[in-house]
């Protein structure tokens, strides 16, 4: 993808953006900063919030809730992972390390690039969010505190979400928005023509997901 010109995370001017390449050279070159520098130019979104979470800090969420259940459509096995994962077609509930592995995992699903491993991801993160609306945490006052600790102690936000009144706000509407209109999606991509270990946006469906999002 192309990535703009963004600020340098220490303040000290400007870093060059690109016309062709790996999305996650945003993250690494500019932080989060650049990352939503690099949606909005793509999707033509104006992006108020964000927050960089890692593995650990999913995983941690996991054990906070009491594990989450997801439901897979084929095995999944991986012995690249630790510990090693070995999950059966249906219905699994996974936490702490054999969560972290589940969302690790790359030679497990699909042809073992981020393409299949972003699915396993959104189906984590979908399944985990069933759980905190549906599954009793939001009332249950221990599990909902070991949540929000696990959260903030993995969580870099934006500036824009310091303020724990924003927070709050957010939850709120988050939840009276309901699970059903909730949906994650992948960005529409296919196999880039100068490199064939590489992918790049799939114009009209990426410009169809784009008009729908704004």
């Amino acid at each position: 993808v192309r990535i703009p010109d963004c600020p340098d995370p220490t303040g000290k001017g400007t870093i060059d953006g690109s016309s062709k390449a790996q999305f996650n050279t945003a993250l690494s070159r500019g932080g989060l900063n650049c990352v939503v520098a690099t949606v909005s130019s793509m999707t033509g979104l104006t992006i108020p919030f964000g927050a960089v979470i890692n593995f650990n800090g999913v995983s941690a969420m996991s054990s906070a809730v009491g594990g989450v259940t997801v439901c897979l459509a084929t095995p999944v096995q991986d012995d690249n992972t630790n510990p090693p994962l070995d999950l059966p077609a249906g219905q699994n509930t996974i936490v702490g390390d054999t969560a972290l592995s589940f969302l690790r995992s790359r030679h497990g699903v699909g042809d073992g690039s981020d393409l299949g491993r972003i699915s396993n991801q959104q189906v984590f993160l979908s399944a985990l969010a069933r759980k905190v609306v549906s599954g009793g945490v939001l009332s249950n006052p221990v599990q909902l505190y070991a949540l929000a600790k696990a959260a903030v102690n993995n969580i870099t936000p934006s500036d824009s979400l310091t303020n724990p009144t924003t927070l709050v706000q957010i939850a709120l509407a988050l939840k009276d928005t309901g699970l059903e209109n909730m949906v994650f999606v992948q960005y529409p991509a296919v196999t880039d023509p100068d490199n064939p270990n590489r992918v790049v946006p799939q114009k009209s469906a990426a410009d169809a997901l784009d008009e729908a999002l704004v």
